[in-house]
């Protein structure tokens, strides 16, 4: 049985399948983020439920006709996809690029509630520009991707309502809400700060979902008065607190990059998401990558400076009150940073998440050669 981020063990089955193949997979509830995912990447699965403990999975890789466009132009064609609903304000002012329309046809903005689905198209090559976590390009070191610029930073808080915490000590005997499963890098960080911190991890309690927990679940959670003491992102986490603001509901916030430096003098900055290119884009049309790096940029500058008009822009997309949204762009950290400078903060990291056991990988040229283009 599967108890463990399934990502890594069932990626190489997939990619070895031809069209019309298939296998099976044997857990004890239905796993959802991984026919997501699995979907993304053009396999079927039919679920079939044993027993009380036992679900069995059948997936198939689908046989899909190539599609001719009866449209002839000659501007190619991109698909832009995102699972990070933090930079929806980027991208919505991305949208509206006329260099960026003059350059590419946009035929689909694909939007994620679930992010193993954006993990499959990247991996099937469906998705032309991802907006993504970083720590997602640990798991893409064998695909052919870029991901040359990080622009959103310190995006993780610990929440607590009805009492006041000043550290992490204080959420000892409390149950911490955390996003995704136990052994995925939000809970490991996490016991990362308590336990480099002096404090014994076994004194604190975590509950991580039924199997998977979900960002806007926890923060509904916590909303309600179920959950007092959570780990929320950007945007949820301004959501919360500018709720919370006008009910005159007591709260304290724990920010993970000011414990992280605590820890690791002089870090700064952590760094959270960026884009990630398909790698045939970047060869063959390095031009059209050069025009989209240049109008993210302006448009980070742009909600940076704008951010009343930038919460106007993309509330709808965000599905949230544009008073809300004005709270989440004033407390999130968008800065646009790529090469040597990108190079160094991630390898960085990435050596610090490795050396204590946050996410499994090997800190290498071919690693590190996904963030240079």
């Amino acid at each position: 049985m599967m108890q463990q981020d399934p990502f890594d063990i069932i990626i190489k089955k997939a990619y070895s399948l031809n069209p019309g193949e298939g296998f099976v997979l044997v857990q004890t509830f239905v796993p959802t983020p991984l026919i997501n995912m699995l979907d993304g990447m053009g396999f079927d699965a039919k679920v079939e439920e044993v027993g009380p403990y036992e679900v069995k999975v059948y997936f198939t890789r689908r046989i899909e006709e190539e599609i001719n466009d009866s449209e002839v132009s000659d501007k190619p064609t991109i698909t832009i996809q995102s699972a990070t609903p933090v930079g929806y304000p980027i991208i919505m002012r991305l949208l509206q690029s006329k260099r960026l329309k003059q350059t590419v046809n946009i035929k689909e903005l694909k939007i994620w509630e679930e992010t193993e689905k954006h993990l499959g198209w990247i991996i099937n090559k469906k998705a032309d520009i991802s907006f993504s976590a970083l720590i997602t390009a640990a798991k893409l070191r064998e695909a052919d991707v870029k991901m040359p610029v990080v622009f959103v930073w310190d995006n993780f808080t610990i929440l607590t309502r009805g009492y006041k915490a000043k550290s992490l000590e204080d959420l000892r005997g409390r149950k911490i809400h955390i996003p995704l499963f136990e052994d995925a890098p939000p809970a490991k960080i996490t016991k990362y700060l308590i336990e480099a911190k002096g404090l014994n991890v076994e004194d604190f309690e975590f509950t991580f979902g039924n199997p998977f927990g979900r960002p806007k679940q926890i923060m509904m959670d916590f909303l309600s008065g179920k959950a007092d003491t959570v780990l929320l992102r950007e945007p949820e986490a301004g959501f919360v607190v500018k709720v919370l603001e006008e009910s005159n509901i007591e709260y304290s916030e724990l920010s993970y990059g000011e414990i992280w430096n605590e820890i690791n003098d002089g870090f700064g900055l952590l760094p959270n998401a960026g884009v990630v290119f398909k790698g045939e884009l970047v060869r063959e049309y390095p031009e059209i990558v050069k025009v989209v790096l240049e109008e993210l940029e302006e448009a980070i500058n742009w909600v940076n400076e704008n951010k009343k008009e930038a919460a106007k822009l993309s509330f709808d997309m965000m599905r949230a009150p544009i008073k809300n949204v004005e709270k989440f762009l004033e407390r999130v950290t968008f800065k646009y940073v790529s090469g040597e400078e990108l190079q160094e903060k991630v390898y960085k990291f990435y050596d610090i998440l490795i050396k204590n056991d946050i996410i499994n990988a090997t800190l290498d040229d071919e690693l590190m050669k996904i963030f240079k283009i």
